[in-house]
C-alpha cells in the first residue's frame, strides 16, 4: 500500500492547485472576451485557436473546462489548508475524487497533444496532472497516512 505522511500529501495538494489557480481565471477571462492570447501559438495549434475564436460552442466548452479547473484547484487548496489539522484519512474520499478528476484531465491533455491539438506546454500540464492525480488516488486508497498510535 502506498503510504505518505500528512505533510507530503498536503504539499501535493498545494502544488497541484497553484498552476490552475493562476491559469484558470486568466483563461476564463480571455475566452469570455474572445481575445487572442499573445502566446497561444506556443500552446495550441493554429487551427484550434481559430476554431475557438469562431465557434461559440468551443468557447462554451473552454469556459466550462477552465471553470472546472478553477473549482478543482480551490478544492485542492482547501485540502492543503486542512492537511495540517486533519489526517488524510478524514478526507480520503474527497482526495480520491480530486485525484480521479486530475487523472481524467491529465489523460485528455496528453491525448490532445498526441492528436496535435495542443503543444508541449499542455503536454507538460497533462503529465503534471497525471502525477498529482496518481499520488492523490494512491494515498486516498491506501487509507491515508498511518496514524500515530496512542499510548
Amino acid at each position: 500500500a502506498l503510504r505518505r505522511d500528512a505533510g507530503t500529501m498536503a504539499a501535493v495538494f498545494l502544488v497541484a492547485s497553484v498552476p490552475w489557480l493562476v491559469l484558470a481565471p486568466l483563461n476564463v477571462a480571455k475566452v469570455l472576451m474572445n481575445k487572442r492570447s499573445p502566446i497561444a501559438h506556443r500552446i495550441v495549434a493554429a487551427a484550434s485557436e481559430q476554431c475557438q475564436a469562431e465557434c461559440g460552442i468551443a468557447r462554451m466548452w473552454a469556459t466550462t473546462f477552465w471553470s472546472s479547473q478553477l473549482a478543482l484547484a480551490a478544492i485542492s487548496l482547501a485540502l492543503w489548508a486542512r492537511g495540517a489539522r486533519r489526517p488524510l484519512a478524514d478526507v480520503a474520499d474527497v482526495a480520491a475524487l480530486l485525484g480521479a478528476a486530475k487523472l481524467a484531465v491529465g489523460t485528455l491533455l496528453v491525448c490532445n497533444y498526441v492528436w496535435e491539438v495542443v503543444r508541449e506546454p499542455v503536454l507538460a500540464a497533462g503529465l503534471f496532472d497525471l502525477a498529482c492525480g496518481a499520488g492523490m488516488v494512491g494515498a486516498a486508497l491506501s487509507g491515508g497516512p498511518a496514524r500515530a498510535k496512542k499510548a
